[in-house]
């Protein structure tokens, strides 16, 4: 069930879905929209700090832990009965200008070490998840060089730093779930299918090294003109459950850039790709959280990354510019009500 401890006088949030609906928020847009805050409070039972605890916002300087910003999030979701989790202690983007300049692997390895003890024990009791390594699946595992991305943790530790991650992350917070988070992992296709199978292959690998993997993150970015595979993602869920592994949907959108049409037309397509994930998801095992990155079209990475070339605007979120539900969202609530 959705967290009941400590909701205060929200009746909306008593009557949370079973499966507990999220966003993912950047701390600037959070605290300067009221009514994006609002409507945070209104409709999610989780909030997650995007970007605050990724390893070059939070560690700008090797000595310095920038706390502050994702602490003013954490605290506010608490105050108000709502879960929290951790993204991410390990990525391939945003190390900050001092780690890349490690050339010694003992060093790399002491501030990975350092890094998660340190986030870990000041989050401990607050975030009920982490996402202990995320995309560490190289984009097509089949190709030269796969199946683990080649990143800069990577070159300097090779694979074990991933299972050093999560071997240190289960020591410094013994009570979070521990997540492997990626993207594409939902989709039709022989690459998609290399990509599941590479995520199943890396969790028995960490088991088979007493080390314990709670959830597989789905991101979930969905494409609606890309297929998803519902039989193939049920097939993975009930794979990851044999293995006592759960699933989340980590960061739920829409990207919507060869869709033709009005915003209705839009819309339209965003549901039947949100449905299709749905369905599939639920068939395999009921998941830890449903989490959207943002909530609203008003903040969103979509136009930036993936800009649509008619004028009209990209829609990737459950809510519009305005704040307006969509039909999807409504989608989403009835499947997390009753799936």
């Amino acid at each position: 069930m959705a967290c009941a401890m400590g909701l205060g006088a929200n009746p909306a949030r008593a009557l949370a879905p079973r499966v507990p609906f999220g966003a993912a928020v950047q701390v600037d847009h959070f605290e300067a929209d009221a009514d994006y805050r609002a409507l945070i409070e209104r409709e999610c039972d989780l909030l997650m700090p995007s970007n605050e605890l990724k390893f070059g916002l939070l560690r700008p300087t090797r000595p310095e832990f920038w706390f502050d910003p994702a602490d003013r999030m954490v605290n506010w979701a608490r105050s108000r009965g709502m879960m929290s989790r951790g993204h991410a202690f390990v990525w391939w983007s945003t190390n900050p200008p001092w780690l890349e300049a490690i050339r010694d692997p003992a060093d790399a390895e002491r501030v990975l070490v350092e890094h998660i003890e340190r986030v870990a024990e000041h989050y401990r009791g607050r975030l009920g998840s982490w996402d202990v390594v995320n995309e560490v699946i190289a984009n097509d595992p089949r190709e030269p060089g796969g199946p683990l991305r080649d990143t800069w943790w990577r070159r300097r530790l090779g694979a074990r730093h991933i299972s050093l991650a999560f071997r240190t992350a289960m020591r410094a917070d013994p009570s979070a779930k521990l997540v492997i988070n990626d993207y594409d992992l939902e989709f039709e296709g022989p690459r998609y299918d290399a990509r599941r199978a590479e995520i199943l292959h890396l969790v028995r690998q960490l088991q088979d090294e007493g080390l314990r993997v709670d959830m597989v993150g789905l991101q979930a970015h969905l494409y609606s003109h890309i297929k998803v595979d519902r039989e193939a993602l049920a097939r993975f869920g009930r794979d990851l459950k044999a293995l006592g592994v759960g699933l989340l949907a980590s960061e739920l959108d829409v990207i919507d850039f060869q869709v033709r049409g009005d915003a209705d037309a839009i819309d339209a397509a965003a549901e039947r790709s949100v449905s299709d994930f749905l369905d599939g998801l639920f068939a395999g095992q009921r998941p830890y959280a449903v989490i959207t990155w943002g909530i609203s079209d008003r903040y969103t990475w979509v136009p930036d990354a993936m800009p649509r070339s008619d004028g009209q605007p990209n829609r990737p979120l459950p809510f519009d510019a305005a704040l307006r539900p969509k039909p999807w969202y409504v989608t989403l609530r009835q499947k997390l009500a009753t799936g």
